[in-house]
């Protein structure tokens, strides 16, 4: 989990974050997350209580409040996809030589087939949940406090770690083959 920018001015845009334990340790601001013709303005205790919802509904999050996140420390959920294949190779005789003529079918995702729940693969929404919105005017030692904003989802603030991805990731498939073998 890292901030949207250079949070540290390090020349790198791989800050992580730190975890607060609770509201008195991070301030929001007012954000509109729609345009000017149609305004979503989500108010800084919004933000806060999506914030901590959000930080609760994420185990690594949860688990290392009041501490910065570390490197590579959250995992993305297992996933599990079986893959089935059948081929039936039929003989044939071309003169003196054994030719096979072979069908196949390849089911990808197997599980999607079964059970639509199954064999979904998660995408993160953001990793870089929390965006600075005062950075210019934190100086080294100075006494301005960061205040942040959640990072946009899809039009609103971010509010969840993952999302289903709609892709062919997630789908069953199937690839029908048929090749003939001379020898």
């Amino acid at each position: 989990y890292t901030y949207s920018s250079d949070f540290n001015r390090d020349g790198q845009t791989n800050d992580l974050i730190y975890i607060p334990q609770d509201a008195s340790e991070i301030t929001f601001t007012d954000f509109n997350y729609g345009s000017v013709a149609t305004p979503n303005v989500v108010t800084a205790q919004q933000q806060s209580d999506i914030f901590f919802n959000y930080i609760e509904q994420d185990d690594y999050l949860k688990n290392n409040k009041g501490s910065y996140a570390e490197r590579n420390g959250a995992k993305m959920p297992w996933r599990s996809q079986i893959d089935f294949r059948f081929a039936q190779d039929i003989f044939v005789s071309a003169g003196k030589y054994r030719n096979t003529l072979q069908f196949t079918i390849d089911i990808f995702n197997i599980g999607n087939l079964l059970n639509s729940k199954w064999g979904i693969y998660d995408q993160v929404n953001t990793s870089s949940i929390l965006v600075p919105t005062n950075l210019n005017s934190i100086t080294p030692g100075g006494i301005t406090a960061p205040t942040f904003r959640l990072q946009t989802d899809r039009g609103n603030p971010v509010s969840e770690t993952y999302r289903d991805d709609d892709s062919i990731t997630s789908t069953y498939y199937m690839q029908f083959g048929l090749r003939y073998i001379f020898n």
